[in-house]
């Protein structure tokens, strides 16, 4: 129950997530032990380049994210608005 109440408060109104929304779900899943959302990468680019990358920062840095790194051309793509492909 706490990690849904957790997961729909990180969320805005309008469904669309922020930096500090990501970053808090994101302390909240680690602190639980729990994985990271299969959609991060369509929440990441949903984001302004400048906020998705202080995400990536605090996912790496917390050692939630490993694996390939992102090229720049992705960090700094503008934020996708909309449906999802």
């Amino acid at each position: 129950m706490l990690v849904l109440s957790t997961a729909l408060a990180a969320a805005s109104v309008d469904g669309t997530w922020t930096r500090d929304a990501m970053i808090r779900d994101a302390k909240e899943r680690l602190l639980n032990g729990e994985t990271l959302p299969p959609d991060l990468d369509e929440r990441l680019m949903r984001l302004p380049p400048a906020d998705r990358i202080e995400v990536l920062i605090f996912l790496r840095r917390s050692g939630m994210m490993n694996g390939p790194g992102w090229t720049s051309e992705r960090l700094l793509a503008p934020a996708r608005t909309g449906e999802s492909r």
